[in-house]
């Protein structure tokens, strides 16, 4: 058991002893936001046929002056004759057209008169023809496992009629909120009580990142109880509050009475710098303080990437610098994260400070889209210097 260590650190224990779920079937169409556990195979080429790319015409050849209209093809109809020089066939966008079609010409590009078809124009640069396995052919890999199943995949996936495909378990994810005064955010509230924020906060972070969140609030007396609980029905349990300074010695005890080992007390960064993980059964508790902006900021940087680490991802808190837009007036201390605003533009990332760092305020939390790192001991930050941010949108 170790205290007060690195960020780094911390992570690297957590995702030691995280293992990735196991894998079910599901429907292609309950799989927005779900991770492929399998890789999709293309069962057969797709388009599965030569289609007229739009409305118009289908030609064996252009040379000539007229050509006889054999036929007018409807929408699914399957063509059982083959075009000769001098013949058209009538086609619609998506449809079959006859083989030896050289050429669709678009119905505004022919003058049709008696049966007969003159070209008026023709792109001798494009054929209008949606050529057979154009999109995918039969074999090709159209989504590796770890993929993200998006509406896009989704769409690739009925066209060629999956029923199942395997994807990984989504996590269960047990919050817990600790507290004799927190009280469930629905509630009416009484003097010395406190509506569950933090709750509800971590509950929609879990679900944005591909986990189903079970929210509850544990008076202090009942903590031990639902912990043990939880634990038997989560995937991973977290804790919000009772982690606060000389309260270390609480979470420890608490880890204890479940029968959980505790793996750190406490890392170096601000806000939340008293945070502390503990496993039971393989399955990690991760406390973090109960401050709006502590408990945000202590869910990107530990539980997000178990929470990663468990859909069989690999965790990614990428850096990426940015130039600062607005200054930070505090200096030294512990390494810190700030909460702010980026936007990309011409020259690169641009950053701003968002008011409200107070680890108990939660103005800012509205309008985070990323954290800014500042290490241990840094100056007080400037506008126009470089420093670098971690992303915390579309994460996953």
């Amino acid at each position: 058991m170790y205290e007060n260590i690195s960020l780094e650190d911390a992570c690297q224990i957590l995702l030691q002893q995280t293992k990735p779920l196991d894998s079910e079937l599901i429907s292609p169409l309950q799989g927005t936001g779900r991770i492929l556990a399998a890789d999709i195979i293309a069962p057969h080429d797709l388009p599965s046929y030569r289609q007229a790319a739009m409305d118009g015409f289908a030609l064996a050849e252009t040379t000539g002056d007229r050509f006889l209209i054999k036929k007018h093809l409807a929408a699914g109809e399957v063509p059982s004759f083959t075009l000769k020089g001098g013949e058209a066939a009538g086609v619609v966008t998506g449809g079959h057209i006859p083989q030896s079609t050289a050429v669709v010409v678009r119905d505004e590009d022919v003058c049709v008169e008696d049966g007969y078809l003159s070209i008026k124009r023709i792109n001798p640069k494009v054929n209008n023809i949606r050529e057979q396995g154009e999109d995918f052919l039969a074999g090709t890999v159209i989504a590796r496992t770890g993929t993200k199943i998006t509406p896009g995949l989704i769409s690739i996936l009925t066209a060629y009629g999956f029923r199942e495909i395997s994807a990984v378990r989504v996590p269960r994810v047990a919050i817990l909120s600790l507290g004799k005064e927190i009280i469930p955010c629905d509630q009416g509230i009484k003097p010395g009580q406190v509506r569950d924020s933090n709750g509800p906060l971590l509950a929609s972070l879990v679900t944005t990142h591909g986990g189903s969140p079970i929210a509850v609030v544990a008076p202090g007396s009942s903590a031990v109880k639902e912990l043990d609980a939880q634990l038997k029905k989560a995937d991973l349990v977290v804790t919000i509050g009772g982690t606060a300074a000389g309260s270390n010695d609480q979470a420890k005890d608490l880890l204890e009475q479940i029968g959980a080992q505790p793996l750190f007390l406490g890392y170096q960064v601000k806000p939340g710098s008293h945070s502390c993980a503990g496993i039971r059964d393989g399955k990690l508790v991760v406390m973090l303080s109960g401050n709006p902006v502590a408990c945000f900021v202590g869910y990107h940087l530990l539980v997000y990437p178990v929470l990663h680490a468990l859909q069989g991802l690999k965790p990614k808190l990428l850096h990426i610098p940015a130039v600062a837009t607005s200054g930070f007036p505090k200096k030294g201390g512990p390494r810190r994260f700030l909460l702010g605003y980026t936007l990309f533009g011409p020259e690169g990332w641009r950053v701003a400070v968002l008011s409200g760092q107070k680890s108990s305020m939660r103005r800012s939390l509205a309008d985070c889209n990323c954290l800014i790192d500042l290490a241990a001991g840094h100056p007080p930050m400037k506008p126009g210097e470089q420093v670098f941010i971690i992303l915390i949108q579309n994460i996953i």
